[in-house]
């Protein structure tokens, strides 16, 4: 049981409460854990079975007195992995644009051109998936995100000069995990740093963490 592994982390962290969203009742999913109480949640599973499996987003809103996390809306999801044009479908059925979510993460399995130098997006990344039989780079999802629906890429607006081997958060020489950020109507509160966490393999990807500062 997942729950099983869930449970101890978010409380070893002080995350006291958390809620977690299936994705169609397959044994995996999405979940937020958090300081402060989840007031409302709600799990959107796609209509559609794809090649890796139903997908799902999660998202939630949280109370208390922290002026950051009110009239906030959280989210989470987990895109396919095989194919682009499937998780361009998946996210327009969930339409963060205009679900008015302001903060939306997880891994998207989906590549940033500007996180890659030529060289490096051809030796390693072009390569590799040649010789795995994978889907080339494609980078509309990404575009989507920020380009048209003007969510901003947290780790690249903090680190728009970092490629290559200083942006991978998984073993496949890649950033496929963001955070996004689409700011309040005059937003009292900034984005003031974002990194990334080697979490020497205890899992798969590396942690990303972004923060936030009252502006002054």
């Amino acid at each position: 049981n997942a729950n099983n592994n869930w449970t101890p982390l978010h409380e070893q962290l002080s995350l006291n409460y958390s809620v977690v969203g299936l994705s169609g009742g397959l044994p995996f999913g999405n979940a937020i854990a958090s300081r402060h109480p989840i007031v409302e949640h709600s799990n959107q599973i796609t209509q559609e079975r794809y090649t890796g499996g139903s997908r799902a987003m999660l998202q939630c809103r949280l109370g208390g007195d922290h002026s950051f996390v009110q009239n906030r809306t959280f989210a989470v999801t987990h895109l396919d992995h095989f194919d682009e044009d499937d998780r361009l479908t998946q996210i327009k059925e969930f339409i963060p644009d205009s679900n008015n979510i302001n903060i939306l993460l997880g891994d998207m399995n989906a590549l940033t051109q500007d996180d890659y130098s030529d060289k490096y997006l051809h030796d390693v990344i072009i390569k590799k998936r040649e010789s795995n039989g994978w889907e080339q780079p494609r980078f509309e999802l990404i575009h989507l995100l920020t380009n048209v629906w003007g969510s901003e890429d947290t780790f690249r607006k903090i680190n728009s000069k970092l490629k290559d081997t200083h942006v991978v958060t998984c073993s496949y020489g890649t950033r496929i995990d963001y955070i996004f950020h689409r700011p309040l109507l005059n937003d009292e509160w900034e984005l003031t740093e974002c990194f990334i966490v080697d979490t020497r393999r205890s899992t798969d990807h590396n942690a990303i963490v972004a923060s936030f500062e009252r502006k002054l």
